[in-house]
């Protein structure tokens, strides 16, 4: 199913407002997940809405629910996301840090209580824009689905690291990636589209390598390969995970094992820590910018490899993917599109009436 992202974004907007959130709740939400459906990173799309009205039945999102700083000192603070929506607690934590950063120089945040936040790049490139560098990494309150190197079963979230800076008349240079070869997400897709996926991404339950989406989500669960992959590139992508947990839920004091260990409800999904510097309290934010602009000058000279025309720097590929989705219209997977429809038909969204709900061979996954 081919449809504009403006129509997309009012569908997925009325949803969640059926579903009982505030208005800028749904408008924040609704475009933060076709966002990620035009950058090409349809792991954090539409594909969520299930996920997020579930949560909110369960109680792991509290709609109106309001973000609070618990603790604040003019260069941190400690942010009470308080079960909202991770897409406003993310958004809050960047325009703090924006303020902070810019009086102080340097600046940093962490959340606690936090539902999954989405495409952390979303803050990072917030903080971009406002002319200042970030960088954020996420530690999920979850067991699975990485194992850390050398071991059989997961032991860590995929655990997203980010960064970005400003680039003067271009997107902001950014990279958002999680610390496994592909975002769970990701593997959600090929669910959606009934495809196995690549060799080297997963492995089942009993650790043998397998291209069937579905064994990430049986029991025993499979796990996903950190970045670095299968081979010893791999502890990388491990080390870089636990560091990402170091650096949120355990700068929380917080954990997620004792819970597990203990059979209580996970009461977040997220950890966040996030941090904006302001170049003026170095070299100046005109001297930081001729910087930039040299280093991508440099960087995008290489000569293409076979099968490449041009260097990227790190984000182009997703706003120039965006621009083109923008006119084109984004394309859905029809058990993914169906499977909204339905959805919105039980919420009462009138706008549903008018699509036929096809079959739907594969359903929509989570842990």
């Amino acid at each position: 199913m081919k449809i504009e992202s403006k129509k997309l974004q009012e569908y997925a907007k009325d949803m969640f407002r059926k579903a009982g959130t505030t208005e800028e709740e749904a408008a924040t939400v609704a475009e933060e997940l076709v966002t990620s459906n035009l950058m090409g990173l349809d792991s954090h799309g539409v594909l969520r809405i299930p996920q997020y009205l579930d949560q909110i039945k369960e109680g792991l999102i509290i709609p109106g629910s309001e973000v609070r700083i618990v603790k604040e000192t003019s260069t941190t603070a400690i942010v009470d996301g308080n079960h909202a929506f991770g897409q406003m607690v993310g958004h809050k934590m960047a325009t703090l840090l924006i303020t902070k950063a810019k009086t102080s120089g340097v600046a940093c945040a962490i959340s606690i209580n936090t539902p999954h936040v989405g495409r952390v790049g979303s803050y990072t490139e917030q903080i971009a824009n406002a002319g200042l560098l970030a960088f954020s990494t996420v530690g999920l309150y979850y067991n699975k689905p990485l194992a850390p190197w050398g071991a059989m079963e997961s032991r860590m979230g995929t655990n997203p690291i980010s960064w970005a800076v400003p680039r003067k008349g271009e997107c902001p240079v950014f990279m958002d990636g999680a610390m496994t070869v592909v975002a769970e997400g990701k593997i959600r897709t090929y669910v959606q589209r009934g495809e196995p996926v690549p060799h080297g991404w997963i492995r089942d339950g009993y650790g043998k390598d397998t291209t069937d989406p579905m064994a990430l989500y049986r029991e025993p669960a499979g796990t996903i390969y950190p970045v670095g992959g299968p081979n010893a590139g791999g502890v990388k992508g491990s080390g870089l995970a636990v560091m990402a947990n170091m650096f949120s839920i355990a700068l929380a004091d917080d954990d997620y094992w004792t819970g597990l260990a203990k059979g209580e409800k996970q009461h977040a999904e997220n950890g966040v820590f996030m941090m904006a510097i302001d170049p003026d309290a170095f070299c100046g934010r005109d001297a930081y910018a001729a910087q930039v602009k040299n280093h991508s000058d440099y960087i995008k000279s290489a000569r293409p490899a076979e099968g490449f025309k041009e260097v990227l720097m790190p984000g182009e590929f997703e706003h120039r993917n965006a621009d083109r989705l923008l006119q084109e219209g984004i394309e859905l997977p029809d058990d993914t599109w169906n499977g909204i429809v339905s959805i919105a038909k039980n919420l009462g969204c009138d706008w549903a009436e008018a699509y036929e709900v096809g079959e739907i061979k594969s359903r929509f996954v989570r842990y």
